[in-house]
């Protein structure tokens, strides 16, 4: 029978086992959906695809973790001692660490794809169009995920522009994931000021709320205008976004504190 020292030393080492394989995983994760984003010639749902069987894979991981430990580490340790209390918290701390990383990983990883199909996209993306009517170069805006009507200066035509449908498909996925990320830090601040209501034994204090309705509304602001820097289509919801979402925040108030 091992000793009590031996058990926890074993599951030192397995909690370590799984946390190396985790970094190593992501590390070997990011550089094969980049490379795939290439080989693709940067079709973004390709490579989303296969960040789904990835994330699977993660996610099996970690379970790992609770797994071992009901299935062979907690009975054992039971039958030597009490200790056992202490040893779990190990793995607790493992799991919510390794999903609090695998969830920025993920984050990050979007971002970094959603930049280099977005500027593949501008790279590639229609500069002229020939006029219907006359033939002569007419130039197409930057906003390029959307159709545009466009004046002919020199016969007065008005011209269809029509994006690539390519352009319409992953348009607004790629500038969702940039904006997030560019609104990481607002993101975080909103999170921690809703972690402190939480956390508070009882109803907690209004200004606790108060807090964390100007952090919520000043994410969606930076995120809603991030976005509008990317696609200019973005600005014409932009008053109906923020309204949605002021009065999604006002519905969670009252139901939290009612």
């Amino acid at each position: 029978m091992p000793t009590k020292e031996e058990l926890i030393q074993r599951w030192d080492n397995f909690l370590t086992k799984i946390e190396n394989r985790f970094n190593e995983s992501l590390e070997q994760a990011e550089a094969a959906c980049l490379e795939q984003l290439q080989a693709t010639d940067y079709n973004l749902y390709t490579v989303m695809g296969s960040m789904q069987g990835i994330d699977a894979q993660l996610r099996n991981l970690i379970k790992k973790i609770d797994e071992t430990w009901h299935s062979t580490v907690q009975p054992e340790m039971r039958f030597v001692g009490d200790f056992w209390i202490n040893e779990y918290h190990k793995g607790i701390e493992l799991n919510e660490k390794l999903y609090a990383v695998h969830t920025k990983f993920n984050r990050n990883l979007e971002y970094k794809l959603s930049i280099l199909s977005y500027d593949n996209m501008m790279l590639k993306a229609t500069k002229y169009i020939n006029c219907a009517q006359c033939n002569a170069e007419v130039a197409v805006r930057l906003d390029i995920f959307r159709a545009q009507y466009l004046t002919c200066k020199f016969c007065n035509t008005v011209n269809t522009f029509e994006p690539e449908i390519n352009f319409q498909m992953l348009g607004w996925s790629v500038v969702d994931n940039i904006a997030t990320v560019r609104a990481q830090k607002e993101y975080d601040a909103m999170n921690n000021a809703l972690e402190l209501i939480g956390s508070y034994r009882g109803q907690a204090p209004a200004d606790y709320w108060d807090a964390y309705k100007k952090t919520y509304n000043a994410y969606w602001e930076k995120y809603f205008h991030e976005r509008i820097k990317l696609n200019a289509e973005a600005a014409d919801r932009l008053e109906a976004d923020l309204a949605r979402k002021k009065k999604e925040f006002n519905s969670y108030e009252q139901i939290q504190r009612n």
